[in-house]
Parts: C-alpha cells; sequence; structure tokens
C-alpha cells in the first residue's frame, strides 16, 4: 500500500479554537457586566401623575343666602378684575326687611333719645343733637318729631299732676300759718280773760261784785281753752296733710325717674336686638350684588339663566387666579414614599405636550401630605405632593402652560446597582416565604 506524503508547509490547526476564544470573550463579557451590576450605580425614582394647578388654587363664588338671578354679567372663560360685579340678585325682598329694620332701629334710637331728654328734665332742645344726625333720613326726622310731642305731652302731663299736689300742699302750708295766727290771738285773750278773771274773783270775794260776772269769765276762760285746743288738733291734721302732700309730691317724682329707667332699659334691649337684625338685613342687600374675590377668568359657571333660583351655598363658578405662579399636584404611589420630603428636587414633565417639545423644567417639593389619601370614587390610596415649578425654566419655556394639564413628578429618591434591582423583588419574596409559618 502506497504512503501519502504531507508537504510540509501544511501545518495542523485545532478546530475548537474559535469557540474557546468566543467562549472565553462571552464569559468576560458576562463577569463584567456581573461586576458592574454590582459596582456601578443606578439612581432610583419615585414618579407621581397629577397635573399643573396656580398656586393660590381656585376660588369658588357662591352666595350665603340664595335668591332669584336678576342679571348674569359675566360667561364662561371671561376675565374678570378683582370686586367686578358678576351676577345680581333680585333685591325686593330683601330691600324691604332692611327697610323694616331700619324704621325699628330709628324708632327705638329715638324713643333712648326722648327717654335720656325725660330722664335729665329737659325740654326738646335736647333732641336736635339728634335731628341733626337725622336730617339725611326722612323717617328720623319724623320719628324724632313724634317723639318730641310725646316729650311734650308727658311733659305737660307730669307738671299738671306736680301741680296739683303742690296747690294742696301750699293751701295747706297757708292753712296752718292762719291757724297759728288764730291760736297766738286766742292765747293772747285767753291770757288777758284769766288776769281780768282774777280781778274779779277778788272783788267777789270782797262783795263788791255779784258772783254771777265770775262764774261768766270762768265760762268765757273755758270756751277760750276749748277753741285754742281746736285750733291745736286743727294745725296737728293740716301738717299730716302736709307731709302727705310732700310724700305724694316725692312719690310722683320717684315713680316718674323709675317708670323713666324701666322705659330706657327695656329700649335698650329691643336696640340690642334690633341692631344686629338691621346689621344683617343691610348684609343681605350688599350681597345682592355678587363680586369676583380675585382677578383672573372664570371657569365651571353653572348658572345660565336670568330668573334663575340660586339656592344658599351653591357653588355659581369659579375662578381661576390670573398672574399666580403654577405648581403641580401629584398622586404618590405608596410605595414610592421613601426619600420623598419637602425640599427634595424634583423633575417635571408635562406628558400633554409631545416628547419632543416637551421644555425640561425643574422644581422643588413643597408638600407631602401627612398621611395616605384615599380616593373615594376608585378606592385608590396615594400621597399626595406638590411641587414649585423653578421660575427660570418656566421664563426660558415657549409651551403656553394652562391650568389642568397632564404633568409627572419625578423625585429622585436614592440609588441602587443593577443587581439589586433585578434580584432586590426575588429575595424580598424569598424573605417573606421563609418567614411564614
Amino acid at each position: 500500500m502506497t504512503a501519502i506524503s504531507v508537504p510540509d508547509s501544511i501545518t495542523y490547526r485545532n478546530p475548537w479554537r474559535p469557540a474557546v476564544w468566543g467562549a472565553a470573550a462571552l464569559l468576560a463579557f458576562v463577569l463584567l457586566v456581573i461586576v458592574w451590576g454590582y459596582v456601578a450605580p443606578l439612581s432610583s425614582a419615585a414618579i407621581a401623575e397629577g397635573s399643573l394647578q396656580v398656586q393660590a388654587q381656585r376660588q369658588s363664588v357662591a352666595h350665603p343666602y340664595g335668591g332669584i338671578i336678576s342679571k348674569l354679567l359675566v360667561s364662561e372663560g371671561q376675565r374678570v378684575e378683582r370686586g367686578q360685579p358678576l351676577i345680581e340678585l333680585d333685591g325686593t325682598e330683601s330691600q324691604a326687611k332692611l327697610d323694616i329694620a331700619q324704621a325699628e332701629v330709628v324708632n327705638l334710637v329715638a324713643r333712648q333719645a326722648r327717654l335720656f331728654c325725660e330722664r335729665d328734665n329737659e325740654d326738646t332742645s335736647c333732641l336736635e343733637k339728634f335731628r341733626k344726625e337725622a336730617r339725611s333720613s326722612g323717617a328720623m326726622e319724623e320719628t324724632i318729631a313724634n317723639e318730641s310731642a310725646v316729650l311734650l305731652s308727658r311733659a305737660h302731663q307730669y307738671e299738671a299732676e306736680k301741680g296739683i299736689l303742690a296747690s294742696r300742699l301750699a293751701q295747706l302750708r297757708e292753712k296752718i300759718a292762719g291757724l297759728n295766727a288764730q291760736k297766738e290771738g286766742l292765747s293772747k285773750q285767753n291770757a288777758s280773760l284769766v288776769e281780768e278773771t282774777e280781778g274779779v274773783r277778788k272783788l267777789a270775794a270782797s262783795g263788791f261784785t255779784p258772783k254771777t260776772r265770775l262764774l261768766e269769765l270762768d265760762r268765757s276762760a273755758a270756751r277760750m281753752l276749748a277753741d285754742i285746743g281746736s285750733r291745736t288738733a286743727d294745725i296737728a291734721t293740716a301738717m299730716q296733710e302736709t307731709g302727705e302732700a310732700e310724700l305724694a309730691i316725692a312719690k310722683l317724682d320717684r315713680q316718674r325717674i323709675n317708670e323713666i329707667v324701666d322705659q330706657i332699659r327695656t329700649t335698650q334691649s329691643s336696640l340690642a336686638e334690633a341692631l344686629p337684625k338691621l346689621k344683617a338685613a343691610q348684609d343681605v342687600v350688599n350681597r345682592t350684588v355678587i363680586k369676583s374675590p380675585a382677578s383672573g377668568s372664570i371657569v365651571d359657571l353653572s348658572v345660565f339663566t336670568e330668573g334663575g333660583v340660586v339656592q344658599a351655598g351653591q357653588k355659581l363658578m369659579d375662578i381661576v387666579p390670573a398672574d399666580n405662579p403654577f405648581i403641580v399636584e401629584a398622586q404618590l404611589p405608596l410605595s414610592d414614599i421613601n426619600g420623598v420630603k419637602t425640599g427634595a428636587t424634583a423633575s417635571i414633565w408635562l406628558t400633554g405636550v409631545p416628547r419632543n417639545e416637551r421644555p425640561p423644567l425643574q422644581g422643588e417639593i413643597i408638600s407631602v401630605s401627612a398621611d395616605k389619601i384615599t380616593d373615594s370614587r376608585t378606592g385608590r390610596s396615594y400621597f399626595a405632593i406638590r411641587a414649585k415649578i423653578n421660575p427660570d425654566d418656566l421664563s426660558k419655556s415657549a409651551v403656553s402652560l394652562q391650568a389642568g394639564m397632564p404633568a409627572e413628578v419625578v423625585v429622585t429618591n436614592g440609588s441602587r446597582t443593577l443587581i439589586g434591582y433585578l434580584l432586590g423583588p426575588l429575595l424580598d419574596e424569598v424573605g417573606h416565604a421563609f418567614r411564614e409559618k
């Protein structure tokens, strides 16, 4: 058998060499990735979805009392200024109640002024200061005039009653003076009669005059003493009547003052009740014109018909304040709360704007709710966060911002390695499984 000769220029090559080098390269790459996964940190972030809002919040417009719409002065989307009239309500009923309350207060104030004048024993001139204050009000002017007439009438009645008692007192004092004069005259006559009787008594004892003369003088003296006693009794009676008349005058004055004081107290009590009613009635009238609480734009207008009924407390519209900085109100999932706190830096993305037009916005977390909030409609729980947008970024942005635009708040809350990302959930499940009974 003939042997095959091999040329010296042909060398032997191992067919597994490329595979070995490929496997080595792949292994090196895998090891490099594993090492990188253990060593290289990757930032983790919490993402909260929300929307743009003005920092001042919407201001709802409502009416505390309700009523019938007389004029609707604005429309949806209209820009208004602070204090600008928005809606006029019919004021017929409220004005009537105000007029009644004003009339009651006017009457009470005028009556109180008149009672003060009576208490101080002054005439109608003391009402002039109230009259001057009331010149702008025809109702007050008329009421003051009526109270002036009452003041004069009551003063005349009092003076008449007191005059009768004073006249009676003067008569009694004159009577006492007359009785005292009569008593003094009788006393002088009695002294003369006593002296005459003593002289006749001596003559009768000597027999120079008859005893009948002496007896007549004794009878005259007895009658004189009786007259003096009668005058003394009359004087005592008149003095008693004088005291009673003086007491009657004092009683009249006391009753008058007590009556005036009681009426003042009653009037002041009624006035204390009437003034708040007047204030409330005035407030209702003042609120018949509903005005804008702030400058801004009208949204969510809920009334459209003049003549429609507005319920008390019903929200009529919202005012979105103008020239207020934008913030983002977002809902953060409960699992992402770790590391999210007030003052943290955040990136804000306007998800309603096409990706190639989204401006890069930076911001800051300005508030985080103290506890979770549960949406009553969906049952979903979340933490409410608010983020302030950097004003410099807003000024550079060409996008026109508007309240209600959707946005995302991205908050960097730490860093983990790739292996931590990949194995973290698995390790959590394994640890949980080992803790189960």
